[in-house]
């Protein structure tokens, strides 16, 4: 009897919430009346299907299939558009489970995997289902910009406005009913202050520390984990302060969101000046076009003066982009603010001394009132330390599957190489049987057509020739199998190999993490030079390596970190 795991998703929480439960009833009635037995269920409810990071679900059945040997024999699926509407995930999914001999079957758009043809058909459905996708983007797109042709709300919040539904527009309580924007007054004198205190020279600093410490409300993106946000940030501050918007003039469809397809997470993407979308909305102004100027004129004095200050990156940038290996992996245990790198500069005798720290970000930018975390760690204490425990990970029975794995994936590519051999000498001699034959049709008179395809056979012999050649040379080269003992001495490189390539290792680190790391100071007495202690701490996913020994992994990891407050004056 085959053991099968289902899998059932909904997108949107939109959709009813039963609709995983009638998902996995057609799939159980499906499996009895085949004979199998149902050994596992996985879900994801109201979540994408592109990406597979924010899917915890798709992750642990992933991770499930991929182990030796896998707990079932087939993935049961009401259609395959549940598991992923992403046609490369569609492909890696299906030459992962094959590598493991497990299969995927779709109940109602019919797609197997047992079959001979399951795989052209896979690749045609998730063609099929990425299409759809785009097809659907686009036409929510024209509808959106069709209604802001007529004055309504394409979505999104602005600190300053509310929406409010368009009388007669469509019927009371519909979710997708038009709405408009007007100004909230009370949220648009916040906004005047803003630009008042700004104008008359204060910092964008003092301003989000002293709106954090009289509790003004702030700028809040609900979402179902609740608010992303605490508090007044400076970046917030200057982005009011440069949006357009408060003097009346909108500018729709400057960016386009699409999907990372390593993070699942979507990203802004610029689009060029020639599709902005600009209108006058002077009954949505909120500042006077004196104000404005005023302090626009002081940001260009600024730049002029000092360089400064500088569009902060755009989204999730600065941890794809940055130098620094910790970048994007580390937040705050109080505020869950990302732990922020920078570079100090101190100069003494001629002599320029720099060190990089790590700080929570939302400490520095909206200041103690939102987050009291205020210590400093010195970049090379911190990194070091937390490189040493993944390496104090890797015990005897990790390092064995690591060397299983590559070895595995060795043996997985010659054989592939022996497979295309063969096929390119069956092609080869399929088409020289058929230049032959169409040589002899010229012995019997001259043809143009006859003699178009046989030059046309003879390049792609040529080429597939050229082709055989190359694998038969690297034929003899044999690929060596790895041992525990080379992977040791990489691991003991672990360093070097991770400040080489920060932007690929910290890729890498995150393959292994569920979720990101968090760090508390420990309390206690700082000593000159010594460092301040604090703690890591963070999960390891289902699939991976690490997981084999979780506990020494993510358990508790405390050491010291550089904390010297008379170096740099802090």
């Amino acid at each position: 009897m085959k053991r099968c795991a289902i899998y059932a998703r909904y997108s949107s929480d939109l959709q009813s919430p039963t609709s995983i439960a009638d998902q996995v009833r057609v799939c159980e009635v499906f499996a009895e009346r085949q004979g199998w037995s149902v050994v596992a269920r996985f879900e994801d409810a109201a979540l994408s299907g592109f990406g597979v990071e924010h899917r915890p679900g798709y992750r642990a059945l992933v991770a499930a299939a991929v182990q030796t040997p896998p707990p079932f024999d087939l993935i049961l699926v009401e259609d395959v558009s549940r598991l992923t509407r992403d046609l490369s995930e569609v492909l890696r999914l299906y030459h992962r489970l094959r590598l493991r001999g497990v299969d995927l079957v779709g109940v109602s758009d019919g797609i197997s995997t047992v079959n001979q043809s399951g795989k052209v058909t896979l690749t045609v459905k998730g063609l099929v289902n990425e299409l759809y996708l785009d097809d659907l983007r686009g036409k929510t797109h024209r509808g959106l910009e069709a209604g802001v042709a007529r004055g309504m709300s394409a979505g999104g919040r602005l600190f300053g406005y509310r929406t409010v539904s368009v009388p007669g527009a469509a019927p009371a309580g519909k979710r997708d009913a038009p709405v408009r924007s007007e100004i909230d007054e009370r949220k648009a004198e916040i906004v005047r202050r803003i630009f008042q205190e700004y104008a008359e020279g204060r910092s964008l600093k003092t301003i989000a520390h002293q709106l954090n410490v009289e509790g003004v409300p702030f700028p809040a993106k609900d979402t179902k984990r609740g608010p992303t946000r605490r508090g007044w940030a400076v970046s917030t501050i200057y982005t009011i302060l440069l949006n357009e918007k408060y003097v009346g003039r909108w500018i729709w469809n400057k960016t386009r969101f699409l999907k990372d397809p390593d993070s699942g997470r979507r990203r802004p993407i610029a689009r060029p000046p020639e599709e902005w979308i600009r209108q006058e909305r002077p009954e949505l102004r909120i500042v006077n076009d004196g104000l404005w100027r005023a302090v626009q004129l002081r940001f260009e004095q600024i730049r002029g003066a000092f360089g400064g200050p500088r569009r902060p990156p755009r989204g999730g940038a600065r941890p794809i982009y940055s130098h620094y290996l910790l970048t994007g992996l580390l937040r705050c245990a109080g505020c869950g603010a990302r732990m922020r790198a920078q570079t100090m500069v101190r100069r003494k005798g001629g002599h320029v001394y720099r060190a990089v720290w790590y700080r929570c970000s939302f400490s520095a930018d909206k200041g103690p009132a939102v987050c009291g975390h205020r210590v400093w760690y010195r970049q090379d204490r911190l990194e070091g330390t937390l490189v040493a425990k993944f390496r104090e990970a890797m015990t005897g029975p990790v390092v064995d599957a690591l060397t299983r794995s590559v070895n595995v994936h060795l043996d997985v590519a010659e054989r592939a190489h022996d497979e295309r051999t063969r096929e390119l000498k069956a092609e080869i001699l399929k088409l020289e049987r058929e230049a032959g034959n169409l040589v002899r049709s010229l012995a019997g008179g001259e043809s143009f057509s006859v003699r178009t395809e046989l030059q046309s056979i003879e390049a792609a012999l040529q080429g597939l020739r050229v082709e055989l050649s190359e694998l038969e040379h690297r034929a003899g080269v044999n690929l060596p199998r790895v041992s525990p003992g080379w992977i040791r001495a990489r691991l003991e490189h672990l360093d070097g190999l991770l400040r080489e390539d920060a932007q690929r290792a910290r890729l890498e680190i995150l393959k292994h993490l569920d979720g990101d790391l968090t760090i508390r100071a420990l309390p206690g007495e700082v000593k000159r030079g010594a460092g301040h202690a604090f703690e890591i701490s963070g999960r390891i996913k289902h699939d991976s390596l690490l997981a084999m020994n979780q506990e020494a992994a993510c358990g508790r990891l405390v050491a010291g970190a550089g904390f010297e407050p008379a170096t740099f004056g802090l």
